[in-house]
């Protein structure tokens, strides 16, 4: 009897244990099944290795070794692109750019169907554009009104039509920058270059009403690239002058902390309010922020998995293909010669499992190495901040990334 108890038992432990097991296998089967693409945004602009490039999106297959795809034409007018976001609900791309060479004083905003790659509109704001933000939902973008502008507020835009909603913008400080919406549409991040009393601030609005809820700060400096955790309750900021981050409490307010890097990668105390660390990532299921270092010419990696009542934790330095040598023209030379300039941004797979480095850098996250090179239509080697993966299953658009690498279940 005991031996038929027994027996009993284990049957009941397999037929749960494969209830379970088979909605996991068809998951992983459905995420096999679908073609992930990373677009990857390139225009002309005035900067030695841009100049001669071709407004394109160019589309590599991450499923296939990250192998360029397809290339798809923008009009000529697209120049000095400042961001690029895309929507799996309404299957649409959107990219802004200033539509010149020079400057950011004319800010444009491109929308193009992911499935006939037709451009649906094509729209001049006001001021100028830079990295804006579609909420989940498709209904609205965020867009910021230029950095080298002294206007200070960020548009809202229908994303349908591209028509602003002039009554709704939304005030914060001059020279305004980068824009988050948080995973669940309720909130959005803005950041802005602002004056010398209001620099170091993070501003965050009601996604709903477009009403600033409140402020993250005041930061160790002036606010460059940031990012969230996936529930919207931690941001972490990169600052000028300071190879690291801070870590703000979205519900107070208030930093938490201040992420420095160790000896022999910090600055001199005696350095200015300068740009080292330009460049952040929310990495390995939100256990780690990842971050630029443009004075050591690679990326250092952080343990988050303690807070918020645990300091991030230094763990390591990955070095990135930039050098310190010139050649006789006055060029860095570094890894593949065709890769121009130094590392100032991170965009990432939506599974998390790769990072895309701005200067072409393939990284396997798990692995903490640099495993391949975006390779782009001219064959040099992909320098770009602007890219975004959208996933298809059956012809149809079923998800898509960021330019920012926010955290999430999946990362």
């Amino acid at each position: 009897m005991n031996y038929l108890h027994d027996c009993s038992n284990v049957l009941k432990k397999f037929v749960v244990a494969l209830a379970f097991f088979i909605p996991v296998n068809e998951a992983l089967a459905q995420k096999e099944d679908m073609q992930k693409y990373l677009y990857v945004g390139r225009s002309p602009k005035d900067r030695d290795g841009f100049r001669e490039l071709k407004p394109s999106l160019e589309v590599h297959d991450i499923n296939n070794n990250h192998k360029l795809v397809k290339v798809i034409p923008l009009p000529a007018s697209v120049m000095n692109i400042r961001g690029i976001f895309a929507n799996a609900k309404t299957h649409r791309l959107y990219i802004s750019h200033y539509g010149t060479m020079k400057g950011g004083e004319t800010g444009y905003i491109l929308c193009m169907d992911l499935l006939s790659n037709k451009v649906l509109w094509h729209k001049k704001y006001a001021s100028a554009v830079d990295r804006g933000t579609i909420t989940p939902d498709g209904a609205t973008i965020f867009m910021p009104s230029g950095e080298d502008t002294p206007t200070d507020y960020f548009y809202v835009i229908d994303a349908k039509t591209g028509q602003e909603k002039v009554d709704s913008r939304v005030h914060v400080a001059p020279r305004t920058h980068n824009t988050i919406c948080s995973p669940d549409n309720t909130k959005v991040f803005m950041s802005a270059f602002g004056t010398k009393m209001d620099h170091n601030w993070l501003h965050v609005v009601d996604a709903r009403t477009a009403k600033t809820i409140r402020r993250i700060g005041p930061c160790f400096g002036t606010v460059r690239p940031f990012t969230i955790n996936g529930k919207a309750t931690l941001a972490f900021i990169n600052v000028n002058k300071l190879i690291g981050f801070n870590v703000g409490d979205v519900a107070t307010g208030k930093i938490l902390f201040t992420a420095n890097v160790p000896e022999p990668y910090a600055l001199p105390a005696d350095v200015r309010n300068a740009t080292f660390c330009h460049g952040i990532a929310m990495a390995n299921q939100e256990k780690e922020v990842w971050v630029v270092d443009q004075k050591s010419y690679g990326l250092h990696v952080f343990d988050v998995s303690g807070l918020p009542l645990k300091a991030p934790a230094w763990k390591q330095f990955i070095k990135t293909n930039q050098g310190n040598e010139k050649d006789k023209q006055g060029n860095f030379l570094y890894g593949p010669k065709a890769i121009y300039g130094q590392p100032g941004w991170i965009m990432g797979s939506l599974d998390g499992r790769y990072l895309y480095i701005e200067t072409g850098e393939i990284i396997d996250v798990m692995e903490k190495k640099i495993t391949g090179y975006l390779k782009g239509a001219n064959g040099k080697y992909t320098h770009s901040r602007f890219a975004v993966e959208v996933d298809f299953k059956d012809g149809q658009v079923v998800s898509c990334g960021d330019q920012f690498v926010v955290g999430g279940l999946s990362r």
